[in-house]
């Protein structure tokens, strides 16, 4: 159970977070500049490679725990 709530906790919600507010930004830069509306995959793969790195990490210390 305790590696079940390290899980959700450590990877699932940091990864919900990390997405919603890109989306958000996104969705706000392509109102306000809807020609570059293309330039939003460059956050997208900045959030996405950083919440993958973290998530490896984070999967490593919770196998290591239990």
């Amino acid at each position: 159970m305790k590696k079940r709530m390290n899980i959700i906790f450590n990877m699932v919600i940091p990864t919900a977070f990390a997405y919603i507010v890109f989306f958000l930004l996104y969705n706000m830069f392509q109102e306000k500049f809807f020609e570059y509306r293309w330039m939003g995959v460059i956050p997208f793969l900045i959030v996405t490679g950083f919440i993958i790195t973290e998530n490896r990490k984070e999967w490593k210390t919770i196998n290591q725990q239990g």
